[in-house]
């Protein structure tokens, strides 16, 4: 989901402006130059004071517009890679604190008094990330009791609000997620109250933060509230025209939104309005039409299993990555994301030969097996050659365990397993763990136990492709090298979701928590089975329900302390004895009676 350009929210503002300018001034009203006419009053002393009073307020409104508009934060390329983008970002950031302390000494009344007493980095207070928190909370103990007052009023300041809503748009070009929603939601009544363009802004951001935290529900609601808000506001031809950038991003937003919610013919829809609406104003259609129509297209072909339409996909997108080359020669973020939509139409047609090949049975038990159809491999190979140039751009641009780079080191691994390349694709799982336990975007409503979240579903996948390629290659003692990024994965999950065996995808959530223990007992590592039993203990419920999480139950029981201490009866368990068998198998020994 896009943010609006400077285009958008200037005409977005244009209704309110057009008012203002349709009343007469005091100037006009004093003297009878406005359309009321009649006679005019004798230029007066007092008369200056209302030009001068007026002059202040017009100064004030523009003000308050500039500060509306201000994006420059949002417009921040951020592809300098980890280090250098975390530094800018974070010098945004203090420019906020000290915009954010002037006006909490104004509303005191006690100019530089507070900034004095509640100095300290922007990262010196721990409130979960939200930078406008840090700053107000201690406001409480100078205020006496007024500190809902002062925070409403600092809020209320456009100079703040302005910079909020722009360090948001920034935030979220880092992948900085929980930030990015604790800024924008504590913004949000006051842009509420606003109205008209803070408002605008305000629910634009709040769609992008809810698809990124793959909320896509959510985000469609919001944009039907903004679309609504737009609609009242823009009522004639004229200023539907003047706004088309606005309706084309608001457009291509609910596309992305309706392909998330797999209602991918209206998805389409959305995009040709968006093209549709260009083409009113005389604009052609460019690379990122082509990109979009072509990526929605692709998903609708692939739910059909029809190859013919993916190709066709594919060339489409291809085009557009030529073009956006073209075009945007400096945009290596945006590049990146486009090979990786390449990509995904080179590996949906191997799958799709692969599994034409093998059969779907086959190809559902053994998902990460070498795949042995050369057709297939001959898409394997095109996609990896995709997912490669991708990961080198993320990675230049924005670090190795940033999200994107993360989610195309998985896209690199798994491709690089179906062409049995269990060495190589190494490297890869490790970076897609890493980035998996930082990662604060696509982990759905973690409130919500009938919401699946689906970067739990790429963290268990992950794992399962870091036991397929070790199994493989025989390689026990180079799984220890993913111990402490387990650890750090788990614990991001269980901080961003509530546990539940109600939960819709509890069955996942096992399996990931069981994989990251077995990778840990079958390093054959000293301290490897004590380090599984303490992950066990730490986030597996008692009585799990999936045979895997089971057999590592019964494993937790059976052996104490990483010892061999056994549990009476515990080793007497279906799990324990077929985990028993598989072990003794490994060592070449009978298996125990």
């Amino acid at each position: 989901v896009r943010a609006p350009s400077a285009g958008v929210a200037a005409a977005a503002a244009s209704a309110a402006a057009g008012a203002a300018a349709a009343a007469p001034s005091v100037v006009e009203a004093a003297t009878g130059g406005g359309s009321g006419g009649g006679g005019g009053v004798p230029y007066s002393g007092e008369l200056a004071e209302q030009v001068h009073r007026e002059a202040e307020l017009v100064a004030a409104v523009e003000n308050e517009r500039a500060w509306a508009l201000k994006r420059d934060w949002t417009d921040v390329d951020f592809q300098d890679g980890a280090e250098a983008n975390k530094a800018r970002l974070q010098a945004f950031e203090d420019i906020l604190v000290a915009r954010l302390r002037q006006s909490s000494s104004r509303a005191l009344g006690a100019s530089g008094e507070f900034v004095a007493e509640s100095g300290g980095s922007s990262g010196s207070r721990d409130t979960g990330g939200n930078v406008l928190a840090r700053v107000l909370e201690p406001l409480a103990s100078k205020t006496g009791g007024q500190s809902a007052e002062v925070k409403a009023a600092v809020l209320d300041d456009p100079e703040v609000l302005g910079s909020s809503l722009d360090i948001v748009g920034a935030y979220l070009k880092n992948y900085e997620i929980d930030r990015a929603a604790a800024v924008l939601e504590t913004v949000l009544p006051s842009c509420r109250r606003r109205g008209g363009l803070w408002l605008f802004k305000a629910l634009n951001h709040l769609a992008c933060v809810r698809m990124k935290q793959a909320r896509p529900q959510e985000a469609l609601e919001t944009l039907q509230e903004l679309e609504a808000n737009a609609a009242a506001h823009l009522t004639s031809v004229e200023d539907n025209d003047e706004a088309w950038e606005f309706w084309e991003t608001m457009y291509r937003n609910f596309g992305w939104v309706l392909n998330s919610l797999g209602k991918d013919e209206e998805a389409v829809g959305y995009i040709q309005r968006a093209i549709d609406v260009k083409e009113r104003v005389g604009r052609p259609p460019t690379w990122f039409d082509l990109w979009d129509l072509g990526r929605i297209k692709a998903t609708t072909a692939l739910k059909r299993q029809s190859p013919a339409s993916i190709k066709e996909s594919q060339a489409t997108i291809t085009k557009a990555l030529w073009l956006h080359k073209d075009v945007e020669p400096r945009d290596l973020v945006m590049r990146a994301k486009i090979w990786h939509s390449v990509g995904e139409c080179s590996f949906a047609l191997g799958h799709m030969a692969e599994e034409a090949s093998v059969g779907r049975e086959a190809l559902i038990n053994s998902p990460n097996g070498p795949c042995k159809s050369e057709e297939a491999k001959g898409h394997y190979r095109k996609a990896l050659k995709c997912f490669k140039e991708s990961h080198k751009l993320f990675k230049t641009t924005e670090g190795v365990h940033n999200p994107l780079t993360g989610t195309e080191s998985q896209g690199v691994a798994w491709a690089l397993l179906k062409l049995g390349e269990e060495e190589e694709a190494k490297d890869f799982l490790l970076d897609a763990v890493e980035a998996l336990s930082r990662q604060q975007n696509g982990w759905g409503d973690g409130s919500r136990l009938d919401a699946e979240a689906p970067a739990l579903g790429q963290a268990m996948q992950t794992v399962d492709r870091i036991l397929d390629a070790h199994r493989r290659s025989g390689d026990r003692e180079g799984l220890e090298r993913y111990f402490k990024a387990l650890d750090r994965l788990c614990a991001n999950v269980c901080g961003r979701l509530q546990l539940s065996k109600e939960r819709v995808d509890a069955s996942v959530y096992e399996k990931l928590v069981s994989s990251c223990s077995m990778i840990m007992v079958a390093s054959n590592v000293e301290q490897g089975m004590a380090k599984s039993q303490e992950l066990l203990r730490k986030y597996l419920w008692q009585s799990p329900g999936t045979p895997q999480a089971q057999l590592c139950s019964e494993l937790l029981l059976s052996l104490q302390n990483g010892e061999g201490g056994a549990a009476p009866g515990a080793e007497q368990g279906p799990g324990m004895k077929a985990f028993m068998q598989a072990l003794a198998e490994r060592k070449g020994q009978p298996a125990p009676p």
